[in-house]
């Protein structure tokens, strides 16, 4: 859960289920003697099931009447579906249950079926964060050029570079990349198209209008997409766009095929695709999509500055 909300439970742990021997709860994760309400990480642990399959089964079951009950009183989660996997191996639960005394597991994000046993330990891979830091003649060298060139930024500009900035602050590759497609699209001018199609999709547009058998609803509805067609794509603007950084590339791929690559991922991830694009995949694109959106609101000093 965020840090910046609080489950209303004063209680350790809350009882969902108890049916023979099956038993389900809400726990904290990690430190049993927590209150659920002073709780920012939580696991629904569920025991007394014949085989993996049943298990793996209500499993998903569970963490569906947690989301509903979630969403009903106003709280998010994140199952941690699209965190990066913990890399602890076999061999390295059995080394950590030896020096430890007890059995250990690894702790894994989302539905884990596992074999219940005395004392059993979760543990999780020590998170890693990288950092990076250009050099200081660099720094020194970008700051003297801006200084003596002092390009400004026009509005679109400085709303982008807002959303390039608050793509470092998100938590998932999904949402850095679809804050640095936004700043992106801020940035695009959607140009005319020729006015052989004006033409025709003002004929089209004409006939839509006279058409008798269309309500009024869906006459004003047809218009108002068909007018969009009077300039170019979002598409095409965005390659036109990305056109302006040739010769460079960003994962081996030409300037406007990376951002044709970048805005079908975008798709995918906004209009409900399943399943949903690799994480992998999502985090190697979002982190050239960060050069690539950089590039693109350095201005003049793309150029000024090598590489």
């Amino acid at each position: 859960m965020p840090r910046q909300t609080q489950l209303g439970l004063s209680e350790n742990q809350f009882l969902l289920r108890s049916e023979g021997e099956q038993q389900v709860w809400l726990k904290p994760f990690g430190d049993t003697d927590q209150r659920l309400c002073d709780a920012t990480n939580f696991v629904i642990r569920g025991e007394g099931y014949a085989t993996q399959d049943e298990a793996a089964r209500d499993g998903q079951r569970w963490r569906d009447v947690i989301t509903r009950a979630f969403a009903r009183i106003h709280l998010a989660a994140d199952f941690g579906d699209r965190q990066p996997v913990n890399m602890l191996t076999r061999a390295g639960e059995e080394w950590l249950s030896g020096l430890m005394g007890h059995p250990v597991s690894a702790h894994l994000s989302g539905v884990t079926v596992f074999e219940d046993q005395p004392d059993l330990r979760f543990v999780a891979a020590p998170s890693l964060e990288g950092r990076k830091r250009p050099s200081e003649e660099r720094n020194r060298l970008v700051f003297m050029q801006a200084t003596r060139l002092h390009d400004p930024l026009d509005g679109s500009e400085r709303l982008a570079f807002d959303l390039y900035s608050g793509s470092f602050f998100q938590p998932s590759a999904d949402s850095r990349l679809l804050m640095l497609a936004m700043a992106i699209e801020t940035l695009l001018v959607r140009d005319p198209r020729s006015d052989v199609a004006r033409a025709h999709v003002t004929a089209m547009m004409e006939a839509t209008k006279a058409n008798p058998d269309l309500t009024h609803s869906e006459r004003d509805s047809l218009r108002g997409s068909l007018k969009e067609l009077m300039v170019e794509s979002i598409g095409q603007a965005g390659k036109r766009l990305a056109r302006t950084l040739e010769p460079r590339t960003y994962s081996g791929q030409a300037p406007d095929a990376f951002f044709s690559r970048c805005y079908t991922m975008r798709s995918e991830l906004t209009h409900g695709n399943v399943p949903r694009p690799n994480r992998r995949d999502v985090d190697a694109l979002a982190a050239s999509l960060e050069l690539f959106v950089a590039d693109l609101l350095a201005g003049r000093l793309l150029t000024e500055i090598p590489d």
